[in-house]
C-alpha cells in the first residue's frame, strides 16, 4: 500500500480527491494504452496503474521471463544477486560477474555490506501525508465515479499483493 500512497502524494494534485498530474497520465497511458486513465479519479488512476504494472510482472513470471519477486526493503544486494542467478556458476550468464560477486556474497562473509538488508526508512515522498486502507480503493471514495461500494479495484490489488507476496493484507 506504501507504493500506492507514494503515487497518490506525488501525482494527485490537491490530495486524494485532486486531479491527476498530466505527466503521470501521459506515462500511464503510454505503458498501458488499453486503459483510459484520463477518465479515472486520481486514486483510481494510480491504483489501476499499480495493478496493471503488477499484473504485467505476474504475467512475465508465468511466461518465464522473470523468475521471482522480492521486496527491496527485505532484501540484501546478495539476495537480489542470488535471485538473478549470479551466485551460481551454473546459472550466471557472464562468468566474470559470478567470480566477482560470489566472494562478496559468500554465506561465511557475515560482515559484507552486500549481505545486509536494505535499511527501511520512512518514505521520503509521502512523509505520512497519506495513509490508505482497503476502503479507500472502493467505488464512491475520493472522487471515484464508480458505483458506491464497488470493490473491483480493491479486490484486484488484494489478489496482486498475494500473488507477489506482499504482506500488507
Amino acid at each position: 500500500m506504501k507504493t500506492l500512497e507514494s503515487l497518490v502524494v506525488k501525482y494527485c494534485i490537491g490530495g486524494l480527491e485532486g486531479i491527476v498530474a498530466t505527466p503521470f497520465l501521459t506515462y500511464a497511458s503510454a505503458l498501458f494504452p488499453s486503459h483510459d486513465f484520463y477518465a479515472d479519479s486520481c486514486i483510481e488512476a494510480t491504483g489501476t496503474f499499480m495493478a496493471m504494472y503488477l499484473e504485467a510482472m505476474v504475467e512475465a513470471r508465468l511466461r518465464g521471463d522473470i523468475d521471482a519477486f522480492y521486496r527491496i526493503e527485505k532484501s540484501s544486494a546478495c539476495d537480489v544477486a542470488e535471485a538473478a542467478g549470479l551466485l551460481s556458476s551454473d546459472t550466471t550468464v557472464y562468468e566474470p560477474n559470478h567470480i566477482r560477486i560470489n566472494p562478496i556474497c559468500d554465506k561465511d562473509n557475515k560482515n559484507s555490506p552486500a549481505r545486509k538488508k536494505v535499511e527501511h526508512k520512512l518514505n521520503k515522498v509521502n512523509k505520512n501525508q497519506v495513509r490508505l486502507g482497503w476502503n479507500d480503493l472502493r467505488g464512491g471514495m475520493h472522487g471515484s465515479t464508480r458505483k458506491d461500494g464497488d470493490r473491483v479495484l480493491e479486490g484486484r490489488v488484494k489478489n496482486l499483493f498475494m500473488a507477489v507476496m506482499y504482506d500488507e493484507m
